[in-house]
């Protein structure tokens, strides 16, 4: 009886032990598996690092076309605060110093190492622009980059001899029709391109009237007619002044876009109701010089039309086939009546020009003149996709 006891436990704990053998070795196999999921997933991570490695030990020294012309611009000034006697004394003066000489001076590496494998060069213009001095970084990297200014960007266009686009007139290129490719997104406000004058610089004019409320063109006494009537000579008017406020504000114009813009010449010589000469000739018979704003003149108006009956100062075909016409609102045109002392011109919601009042209430619409350095940066010009400048 014993024994047969001890026979049943000996056999129960033989047959535990031959139970438990596939258990072990399935716990082996897994960790097994484990291990080599493991060294896979870190042999994996291992090549992507080193992959990683290898792409940017042949790319990571070539810095983006942009970030060279920043490169050039900031080792540029830090050229010109040691040699400072170099830089330009006189208004509208340029001096030019090459990324050579940069890099040789040790303000920048060459433009070898910062875009190896492509044969580039570089300049920076320095430029004295309304007693400010302004650095321009040029890069051309053979076809594959060329730093681009606006104005080249805009006659790639072409130039077209009928209908809407940019046209040869009066010796200047002149944007004409309805429908035109010709905005430019500033940082504050949208503009639009008039047109592009001999020495490459470019009037914009606002692409709408100002949110600012209505203004006369001038509300002084007028001897002639005994009352506010306004005097309608721009130099000592008040819509001089309101447009000079607005340039020194920074509500229409940053100061990275005033540094983009140039002193022009104001054509504010007066013209009559029938006058059919549109080459601005009676308008710049009297000139303010040096102005950073100003307003639109009739000719540049009448010239933006493809009516042929569109002649005349108060023609109300002007209207037609013209981009600068607003259905919503009246504005002020730079230019005055020569028959009295007390009217100006301004653009009817019809589209159209008719003489009024100085001491009228009219909204307005600035005009700048960008240098002809003003570099692109994207855009094509059109209403979804503007020019933007760098």
């Amino acid at each position: 009886m014993g024994k047969k006891i001890v026979d049943e436990v000996v056999n129960a704990s033989n047959n535990k032990t031959t139970n438990d053998q596939p258990t072990n070795n399935q716990s082996n196999d897994m960790r097994k598996k484990l291990m080599r999921i493991m060294l896979i997933v870190i042999g994996v991570l291992v090549i992507i690092l080193i992959v990683i490695l290898i792409i940017s030990l042949f790319t990571g020294r070539n810095k983006s076309y942009e970030a060279i012309e920043t490169e050039l611009e900031n080792a540029a000034k830090e050229y010109y605060d040691v040699q400072s006697g170099l830089l330009p004394q006189e208004e509208g003066e340029v001096v030019t110093v090459n990324a050579s000489i940069l890099a040789e001076n040790g303000y920048m590496d060459p433009l070898s190492e910062l875009r190896s494998g492509e044969d580039c060069t570089g300049r920076v213009e320095v430029t004295k622009i309304n007693g400010e001095i302004i650095y321009t970084p040029y890069l051309e990297c053979g076809d594959n980059y060329v730093t681009k200014e606006l104005y080249k960007a805009v006659l790639e266009q072409g130039l077209v001899t009928t209908g809407n686009g940019l046209s040869d007139l009066n010796g200047e290129k002149v944007y004409r029709g309805e429908t035109v490719n010709n905005y430019v997104k500033l940082d504050n406000a949208l503009f639009r391109i008039v047109k592009i004058i001999a020495n490459n610089q470019i009037l914009l004019i606002a692409d709408n009237v100002l949110d600012s409320s209505s203004l006369p063109y001038d509300d002084r006494y007028n001897s002639d007619r005994n009352y506010n009537s306004g005097i309608n000579d721009y130099r000592v008017s008040r819509i001089k002044s309101s447009l000079e406020e607005i340039y020194n504000g920074n509500t229409l114009l940053s100061n990275n876009d005033k540094e983009k813009l140039t002193t022009f010449n104001l054509c504010i010589g007066k013209r009559s109701e029938e006058e059919s000469i549109n080459t601005n000739g009676a308008e710049c018979s009297d000139v303010l010089n040096n102005q950073m704003i100003g307003l639109l003149t009739v000719s540049d108006f009448i010239n933006a039309s493809l009516d042929s009956n569109c002649k005349k100062t108060t023609d109300r075909s002007c209207q037609n086939y013209n981009y600068l016409r607003l259905r919503d609102a009246e504005w002020w045109l730079l230019t005055s009546n020569n028959s009295n002392t007390y009217q100006a011109y301004a653009v009817r919601t019809y589209g159209y020009i008719e003489s009024f009042n100085a001491s009228n209430m009219k909204r307005i619409r600035p005009t700048v003149m960008l240098n002809s350095n003003a570099m692109i940066k994207s855009g094509d010009g059109s209403a979804s996709s503007p020019y933007i400048l760098k």
